[in-house]
């Protein structure tokens, strides 16, 4: 039983690390700039559509 529960603690601590790395992924591969751009494109839609 003991061994249950650390198979099953070990896979979360697992599945815990991949989902903070995926997050922490796309934020390292867009330039600032293109993040500034799709800004400025969704704040203008925005005040046209209103």
């Amino acid at each position: 039983m003991k061994s249950l529960l650390y198979l099953v603690g070990g896979m979360g601590i697992v599945v815990a690390y991949v989902l903070a790395r995926r997050q922490q992924a796309p934020l390292v591969e867009q330039p600032v700039e293109e993040l500034a751009h799709r800004l400025q494109d969704a704040w203008a839609d925005h005040h046209t559509i209103a």
